[in-house]
């Protein structure tokens, strides 16, 4: 069990279409995937870098928590998300060292990937999402 790579970077912005333009020049390179996750009320565009992602996230709604998150913060990064083998038996595992959990259990996320996230007072304040590939990622 545990930690297999950093899968990506969650970075809160107030304005995705503004965001592609500064960061297809920072990387040099467009988006590679673009969606909307509509259980998290966010439309999410994904940069591959070094084998992690820079994932973008723009809110939908006003009860997003990015919306949450921006109202309180400056846009930047909004959490950390780790690739986990077995996403139930890590967050039993968290949950049974005292983590505080915002999920007890996984939900699909954006590529379709189960997701599943750790309050950040557990964390040290960050916030912690797990994910786990489905079966249709490989």
């Amino acid at each position: 069990m545990g930690f297999k790579k950093i899968d990506h970077l969650g970075i809160a912005v107030p304005n995705l279409k503004e965001a592609l333009v500064l960061y297809d020049s920072l990387l040099g390179k467009k988006a590679d995937h673009i969606e909307e996750v509509e259980d998290q009320k966010v439309k999410a565009a994904f940069y591959e870098v070094g084998g992690s992602n820079l994932e973008l996230l723009e809110a939908t709604s006003p009860e997003s928590p990015i919306a949450k998150f921006l109202a309180k913060n400056r846009p930047g990064i909004h959490h950390l998300c780790v690739e986990v083998e077995d996403i139930e038996a890590e967050l039993a595992r968290l949950k049974q060292q005292g983590l505080q959990l915002i999920d007890e259990k996984p939900r699909i996320g954006a590529h379709g990937k189960k997701v599943a996230f750790v309050h950040p007072k557990s964390t040290g304040g960050i916030l912690l999402e797990l994910s786990q590939k489905t079966l249709k990622d490989g």
